[in-house]
């Protein structure tokens, strides 16, 4: 018999037979990029970014709020002609996922809603133009207000706020004139006379140019904004001006680019055109009930107008407010007291205020007033140096009793202590004011700030109250303004502490919700 045949299949060679060498001057073979091309790509929009993406968590909060306001200016209605016009849902949104972000920028948001996918998935991969960005972060001041209070009740609903403790503090944030552009008086009247007369000129070369030139109408607007500006810095100076000396007069300054602004001094002892943003904090966790501009560099006159800010947004005033020294003052002691407010804060020491107005005076805070001593059941006073003051008759300075001793000049004369102690008008003599009864509000507060449990109270002021200063400046960028002028500054505070909120509630709420589900 032949033998059967062999399934060539299962001829396998246990081992494969050698490539021929090639020789190692050929060139590799590689795989290169072809950019000359178009290529049309599927993309599923909802698939940009996660589930757990903050981008979704701020379109689901703006969609639980009522934007009727921001609807209710726009011209473009259904069944009429025009163009339609963006969902507030979107552009509000854009804002507080550009601000959550670090960004400030219009433009630079309407470049990344080109590719960056939080912007891409918000939009639907649609482009918003920046002007419209613009307009609408600056142009619906109530409504972005009312939207702020909108969210603070929301929050207060599922028991993140209560308004039984409230930490309130502020922080400089400097505005967008620059530090050369603030002008005396006669410099201001120059500038106007020079804006006018460019007003002026422009008017006439518009009367005769062609109808419809654009460059020539925008050159126009420009002139007639900077007049405008002027006329205001010259306001703004006379506001300022109203009840001061004319050599204060002569020293004034206003920006001519944004005269609202003042100039403030930092943290870091920088001098710059700014604005103090007021903040109150509600202490259960964290969020900002209140938010204000102010004008003045010092605190201490903004304390009523950020209780009222939380009123109004909650509809009642916190139960108790924590303050700094800053803010710590009688006025302020006092309006608490008449509103049911329990006022915790820092009351300045007395000895300490003592010297340091007698180092403003120029004499020594070894001869301050509490360094003298009563004598004859307060009818004389005796100085360090020894020489005795008489009695001279009393006084009330700010609802506090004062008595007043004076030295005989002959005495300071020929005082060793003389020009430690009574530098100025040495020939009248020493005249100090001893105080013998302190109004009873602030009294009453600075016994109860000996309190341990009040001390326990103002420690935790700090961790709380700056807390979001430090948040919308370091995670927001919110270090300058990027607009112009008081009330614009102020909504794009709103909207900082509107994103700061919603951040709160994205940590707070949203995420644990979604990790349950």
């Amino acid at each position: 018999m032949e033998p059967a045949t062999q399934n060539p299949l299962l001829e396998i060679p246990e081992q494969p037979e050698p490539e021929e060498q090639r020789p190692v001057t050929a060139p590799p073979r590689l795989r290169t990029v072809n950019r000359d091309q178009s290529l049309v790509a599927q993309i599923w929009v909802d698939e940009l970014i996660g589930p757990d993406h903050k981008a979704r968590a701020i379109w689901e909060l703006v969609g639980q709020l009522d934007l009727s306001p921001f609807e209710e200016p726009l011209k473009s209605r259904q069944g009429g002609a025009g163009r339609a016009a963006w969902d507030p849902q979107l552009l509000v949104s854009l804002w507080v996922y550009g601000y959550s972000e670090g960004i400030g920028s219009a433009r630079e948001i309407e470049r990344l809603m080109q590719w960056e996918p939080g912007f891409q998935w918000l939009a639907g991969l649609a482009q918003v133009n920046h002007h419209t960005l613009s307009d609408f972060r600056v142009a619906h001041r109530q409504p972005l207000d009312g939207l702020f209070a909108q969210l603070l009740a929301m929050l207060e609903s599922v028991g993140l706020l209560s308004l039984e403790r409230v930490m309130h503090d502020g922080t400089k944030i400097r505005a967008q004139a620059g530090a050369d552009t603030f002008r005396r008086e006669e410099s201001l009247r120059k500038h106007l006379e020079r804006a006018r007369q460019a007003v002026e000129a422009l008017a006439e070369e518009t009367a005769e140019a062609p109808a419809g030139d654009r460059r020539q109408a925008a050159r126009q607007r420009a002139a007639r904004e900077r007049k405008e500006r002027i006329e205001g810095a010259l306001q703004e100076w006379e506001k300022l001006t109203a009840e001061s000396s004319e050599k204060e007069k002569a020293e004034q300054r206003v920006s001519i680019t944004e005269p609202e602004a003042r100039r403030m001094k930092h943290g870091d002892n920088a001098i710059a055109p700014s604005y103090n943003a007021q903040l109150s904090t509600d202490a259960q966790n964290k969020i900002v009930v209140g938010a204000h501009l102010s004008q003045s560099s010092s605190d201490a006159r903004s304390l009523q107008q950020a209780i009222d800010e939380v009123e109004e947004n909650l509809d009642r005033a916190p139960a108790q407010v924590v303050v700094d020294g800053g803010f710590t003052n009688r006025d302020n002691i006092k309006a608490c007291a008449e509103r049911n407010i329990d006022l915790v804060g820092s009351l300045a020491d007395p000895v300490e205020r003592s010297e340091a107005s007698m180092k403003a005076a120029g004499i020594d805070p070894a001869f301050a007033p509490h360094h003298f001593k009563i004598l004859d059941n307060g009818k004389q006073l005796e100085c360090p140096g020894g020489c005795k003051l008489k009695y001279a008759g009393q006084s009330r300075k700010r609802e506090d009793l004062y008595r007043q001793y004076r030295a005989q000049g002959a005495d300071c004369q020929a005082c060793q202590y003389q020009k430690r102690c009574c530098p100025n008008q040495v020939e009248k003599g020493r005249t100090v004011s001893i105080r013998v009864e302190e109004q009873a509000d602030v009294a009453a507060f600075r016994k109860k700030m000996e309190q341990p449990e009040q001390k326990a109270i103002y420690r935790q002021r700090g961790p709380v109250a700056e807390f979001p200063n430090a948040w919308i400046k370091e995670k927001l960028g919110l270090r300058k303004f990027r607009v112009r002028g008081m009330l614009k500054a102020g909504a794009e505070l709103v909207w900082a502490c509107l994103t700061y909120n919603a951040m709160q509630w994205f940590r707070l709420t949203w995420r644990k919700t979604l990790a349950e589900a």
